[in-house]
């Protein structure tokens, strides 16, 4: 299953094709005079005064009007939200480009690279189609037109060239985050994860190692094989192995993903409404899988290991039930009190794999872990909880300069005490209070000492209905692939 192509072609400088509006990017504290003179009727009546989002159209010479409100109160997270919508004009003019001019005022106030990355990113992903199995999909394919950014300040075109070189790498594999979150359970199985990682893994130069089913019994991979019991679709586990070529550190990174394609909640069956967004269960090891293909074609002078536990998660007579005790890779005995907290068994056995195979410095998991993350911080944001204040300090630089925002979150030991079990030495649920908190305790005991360990748990942030800052809406958001690419960039920084 290969990667998509970019949606579209973008430069910097002229537009070459000879069909495009031209986009006029403004400020109302900055507004043109000739477009007062021009239109004076709908500048002095409200109609266009340069507002956050107000888009005005000059039809006969081929123009677009964007205001983007005061230059005091721009923000990248804003403008990179309303050029969602270009993207999806793209989408649908069939051949019609733009030509993005950008004001001084708005990259001396901004950083340009990050500025024109973040905005390739909006434009891809509004460029992207999700109705990908759709009749009217396939029988009506769109020709997208070209897209050029100017910059009224030349000098800052080489910031630009680099914004968008990134950009153009990034986005790519953020759609393929989207692409593969949004198939359906019966379109995208534990297998297909397999042939979508050998092809991330061969573009880039990859290594990777697949575990079958024999081969997560041979390692005791308890977690991963119990939750697969009740269905017909066989577990894996997928490692890729990036070495740089001239490693910028001698720091290691790895980056761990829940990958349940679709749960049902097993025995412990979640209720009918919205159960088949639980296609989304798998995002985490979307992200993976995908970052470490954008970390290696830009080339990032650190060693990655990415690592994902693959299942589906299905009630028959076979499946794994409440009161089971299965025992983990690490020796650890679990007592399963609830089925539908399956995705931390299938981390357990990952974290504790690649914490004692490769002994990395830093390991991060994302995972569409717990609904009560949801609850907590709604769609904004992801929930960290960490056993390293250093870590949580770079991921929070990550997020920073990526725009995937997260916040940090208590890993106290108190929140591990109700995991106790009367039969085992664990148990995986601890009851509706702290719910995020006592999953990542859960997750915590399978961490060996002295690795730096963060949780990173994207419920909300993997998925949403409604579009906020640089995350898309009506889907999944890729959430995790730009937040990863930057925090590799900060450890390859570390020497």
């Amino acid at each position: 299953m290969k990667l998509d192509k970019n949606q579209i072609q973008i430069s910097i400088g002229k537009n070459p094709s000879k069909s495009f509006y031209k986009l006029q990017v403004l400020l109302k504290d900055h507004f043109p005079e000739n477009l007062k003179t021009k239109f004076p009727l709908q500048t002095s009546s409200g109609i266009f005064t340069g507002e956050n989002g107000q888009i005005f159209s000059d039809e006969s010479d081929k123009i677009i009007y964007l205001g983007l409100g005061d230059s005091t109160k721009v923000k990248i997270r804003g403008v990179a939200q309303l050029f969602f919508q270009f993207g999806e004009k793209l989408k649908k003019w069939n051949g019609v480009g733009l030509e993005i001019h950008l004001p001084k005022i708005l990259t001396t106030a901004l950083p340009t690279d990050i500025l024109v990355y973040q905005l390739v990113n909006s434009l891809e992903q509004g460029a992207f189609a999700i109705n990908v199995l759709a009749k009217e999909f396939k029988e009506n394919p769109q020709k997208t037109g070209v897209v050029s950014f100017v910059l009224q300040d030349a000098a800052k075109a080489k910031e630009a060239e680099k914004g968008l070189k990134r950009g153009k790498v990034v986005s790519r594999y953020v759609n393929g985050t989207r692409y593969i979150a949004h198939l359906p359970a019966n379109h995208f199985t534990p297998e297909e994860f397999v042939f979508r990682s050998k092809e991330i893994a061969k573009d880039n130069g990859l290594k990777i190692t697949v575990f079958d089913e024999a081969q997560l019994k041979k390692e005791k991979m308890g977690g991963i094989l119990a939750v697969c019991e009740g269905s017909d679709k066989k577990a894996k586990m997928i490692i890729l192995e990036y070495t740089p070529a001239n490693p910028s550190t001698k720091k290691k990174l790895a980056i761990i993903g829940k990958g349940l394609t679709f749960d049902s909640g097993g025995i412990s069956i979640k209720p009918a409404q919205d159960m088949h967004e639980m296609k989304y269960d798998m995002c985490g090891a979307a992200a993976v899988i995908h970052a470490i293909g954008a970390i290696a074609e830009l080339g990032l002078g650190v060693s990655i290991i990415a690592a994902i536990g693959v299942a589906e998660n299905m009630p028959d007579a076979a499946a794994l039930k409440p009161g089971d005790v299965y025992t983990a890779h690490n020796g650890i005995t679990v007592e399963v009190q609830n089925t539908d907290a399956e995705g931390r068994l299938v981390l357990g056995d990952v974290l504790s794999y690649v914490g004692k195979k490769f002994k990395p410095d830093y390991m991060l998991d994302l995972a569409t872990l717990t609904g009560a993350i949801v609850i907590t911080l709604g769609h904004e944001a992801a929930g960290v909880m960490s056993n390293s204040e250093p870590l949580t300090s770079l991921l929070k630089e990550a997020s920073e300069t990526s725009d995937e925002r997260i916040w940090e979150m208590p890993l106290w030991e108190e929140y591990g005490e109700d995991l106790k079990s009367d039969i085992a030495d664990i148990r995986n649920v601890a009851g509706r209070p702290g719910g995020s908190l006592s999953a990542a305790k859960f997750l915590e005991r399978f961490v060996d000492p002295g690795i730096a360990w963060a949780h990173i748990d994207i419920a909300g942030a993997a998925s949403r209905k409604k579009g906020s800052g640089t995350q898309i809406g009506n889907g999944p958001t890729g959430y995790g692939v730009r937040l990863l690419v930057d925090f590799a960039e900060k450890i390859g920084r570390k020497k």
